[in-house]
């Protein structure tokens, strides 16, 4: 079995989508301070390249690209609303700009997997 292969497989399957998207919830639940980030990452760059590899992964497992945009944005929304009602100890808060990361990462990351297939790797 080829490298390409074997990678598409990985990509393709349907546990990783989800572990990607329960590794996404529970970095976004964690304290702030707690978060694996240097001083230097921009909160904005964090969300946007955490959904649009959400995205690649459940294009690549689901192959739907409107269910995919549809989903990454109720989600990165879903996700702000849960931020905005966790004690405030964690020091996350509801923001608009986090969800727009979030859906202009989704979008990026369908473009991605479509340029992949277009380009047949």
């Amino acid at each position: 079995m080829s490298f390409k292969t074997t990678i598409n497989r990985i990509l393709s399957n349907k546990y990783l989508a989800f572990a990607v998207t329960l590794i996404i919830f529970g970095l976004c639940t964690m304290p702030s301070k707690k978060l694996p980030l240097g001083h230097d990452f921009n909160d904005k760059t964090a969300h946007f390249l955490a959904f649009a590899a959400w995205a690649f992964c459940w294009q690549a497992a689901f192959g739907k690209y409107t269910q995919t945009i549809i989903l990454g944005f109720v989600y990165g929304v879903l996700i702000e609303f849960w931020q905005g009602i966790l004690p405030e100890e964690f020091h996350r808060s509801f923001d608009w700009y986090d969800a727009l990361a979030d859906g202009i990462g989704v979008v990026i990351g369908v473009v991605l997997w479509k340029v992949k297939e277009l380009l047949k790797l």
